[in-house]
């Protein structure tokens, strides 16, 4: 399966958590990713302007993407659905302000040798990041920490899942992720967790027979 389940997921954020210096940009990019559930280019295409951290949002309204004749470069969003605003948690906002810290002294640190750009994820001197950088750290970083291997669409995967998983309604799960139909939402991204599947046995006997 292309998702983490929650323990899985739990064990990620533990171990990203831990994570300082140059592998700040990292940690923000998976943990914004995993907890708001956006697109690779989505992700990649993301610039300081496009996040609210008084009103803890992201505002996606563009994508990322590289192509050999053309570099990288962006684009419009997949659908006009696409755009949209981000609700993020209080943990991903204080998140953000640490990697913003470490970023701007960046800056300082390269002074007029710094490429601005921008973007919230960049090379070391500033230029925007190629898309593929982040699927290749997160691939090798999953495989140091024994979790099973999945792409970094996977990641978009895990957050439907457990957000459906723990009742959250297919719409706002739909609309978060920036779907034009609730329809793509449930064919594609709504898997049953195995604690769930067992739950599940047990709600008709609870229901109809108790503790007989």
């Amino acid at each position: 399966m292309e998702f983490f389940n929650d323990d899985e997921c739990k064990l990620l954020i533990q171990s990203l958590i831990e994570l300082t210096g140059s592998k700040l940009k990292y940690k923000a990019a998976i943990l914004l990713d995993i907890f708001s559930g956006v697109r690779r280019g989505e992700l990649i295409g993301l610039e300081w302007s496009d996040v609210d951290l008084k009103n803890e949002t992201i505002n996606i309204n563009k994508s990322t993407q590289y192509l050999p004749e053309n570099g990288i470069f962006d684009k419009d969003t997949k659908t006009e659905s696409s755009n949209r605003i981000v609700p993020i948690p209080d943990y991903i906002t204080k998140t953000l302000l640490e990697y913003k810290e470490w970023y701007d002294e960046q800056k300082n640190i390269w002074g007029d040798k710094w490429i601005e750009s921008n973007k919230l994820f960049v090379q070391d001197n500033g230029k925007p990041m190629h898309p593929d950088t982040i699927g290749k750290w997160f691939k090798t970083y999953i495989e140091e920490l024994g979790l099973p291997i999945i792409k970094f669409h996977g990641i978009r995967h895990t957050n439907a899942t457990l957000m459906i998983a723990n009742n959250v309604d297919i719409a706002t799960v739909s609309a978060r992720l920036g779907h034009a139909s609730i329809n793509t939402t449930i064919k594609y991204y709504v898997h049953p967790l195995e604690k769930n599947m067992r739950k599940a046995a047990y709600v008709l006997q609870d229901l109809l027979i108790g503790d007989n």
